[in-house]
């Protein structure tokens, strides 16, 4: 039987407890779990030696009846519900791609504490946990070697220190060097930013943390401006590039699976759907019969959007502005010339 069943049977079986304050038989319990009354005094024993106080009452006829009190998990010393350790559980694993920063460092501490009031039989039941709820992850980032970096900003943030900073950009294709008030650290997909006033731009700017080479805290004090706000400099982006100019609105229309998969998820904050009814054409009375939905955005820059979008294939098309339309055919032209050329050896 595959680890995560059963452990999802064991926390069941203790919420049924839990719910039917009167007991229930082996019989009962095994027959709503579908499994043999073997298997449950098996659970059961599982479960007593990971601290969970089952048992039963017997009755005049030498019937037993097994409970759960029903206010033990808010009176009982430190036991974790299925809910409780999942949510562990994924903590510990959404923060390994920061591990050796004080970020991770910090939940290790607290998980730490949490695993020394629990049982070691509790110990090795939740290291089955990956096969209930497993965490994907692609394209991870080693922040190991960064640690230091990361504690230097946090602090100078914390402490309304600038630092000076080395940083490699991607865009000018050089190294340069710049004295930074640093407002805080943005996690984006994995990724983690730091976003503050650069003296050498004069303006607010966002570097990746992984390409800054040196930082060091000096004793020059700052002020955060009083209204700013780390995911209000962020509402009008699709992202973490931003730029300083007024949202546009922008009105996309999608087909086919790429209407589901818009429609299942709140991509942006400014996002709106609409389902289209299907339109005759002159081949079709009814149209293809795949389902349309128009979307509209608000954002203002479009370096992320775009790649979004060209993400979607032919299933999406931009329907306004006229300028993010021509930009797709340019894009996508000098993509699909790509491909035409001849192919290169290998």
């Amino acid at each position: 039987m595959p680890r995560g069943d059963q452990v999802l049977r064991q926390w069941n079986l203790l919420k049924m407890l839990q719910s039917r304050g009167q007991g229930l038989s082996l019989r009962e319990l095994a027959e709503e779990n579908g499994v043999s009354e073997r298997t449950i005094q098996r659970d059961f024993e599982t479960l007593q030696e990971m601290g969970f106080p089952v048992d039963h009452d017997q009755d005049q006829c030498g019937k037993r009846f097994w409970r759960l009190p029903h206010d033990f998990f808010k009176t009982a010393p430190l036991v974790l519900s299925l809910t409780e350790a999942i949510s562990l559980h994924l903590a510990e694993h959404l923060f390994e791609p920061l591990a050796g920063t004080l970020f991770a460092d910090g939940l290790a501490t607290i998980r730490d504490k949490i695993r020394s009031q629990l049982p070691a039989k509790a110990l090795e039941y939740f290291r089955g946990l990956d096969e209930v709820v497993y965490v994907r992850r692609i394209g991870l980032t080693d922040y190991s070697a960064h640690a230091g970096t990361i504690r230097t900003l946090t602090e100078a943030a914390q402490q309304n220190r600038a630092v000076d900073i080395a940083y490699d950009s991607l865009w000018r294709g050089e190294r340069y060097t710049t004295l930074v008030d640093p407002y805080g650290l943005v996690l984006y997909e994995g990724d983690l930013f730091l976003v503050g006033f650069s003296h050498k731009a004069g303006a607010i700017r966002i570097f990746k943390v992984t390409r800054i080479t040196t930082a060091s805290q000096t004793p020059q004090p700052f002020e955060r401006p009083v209204n700013f706000r780390l995911e209000e400099h962020f509402r009008n982006t699709f992202g973490i590039v931003r730029s300083s100019g007024p949202p546009v609105e922008i009105v996309v229309r999608f087909t086919g699976p790429a209407a589901a998969l818009v429609e299942e998820r709140l991509w942006h904050e400014s996002q709106q759907v609409e389902r289209l009814a299907s339109e005759p054409t002159l081949f079709e009375e009814l149209g293809d019969g795949r389902p349309t939905l128009q979307a509209t955005f608000k954002l203002a820059d479009l370096v992320e959007f775009k790649r979004w979008i060209k993400g979607f294939g032919a299933d999406a098309e931009v329907i306004r502005p006229e300028t993010l339309r021509q930009e797709l055919q340019a894009e996508l032209r000098d993509a699909l010339r790509r491909y035409e050329s001849v192919q290169p050896p290998a």
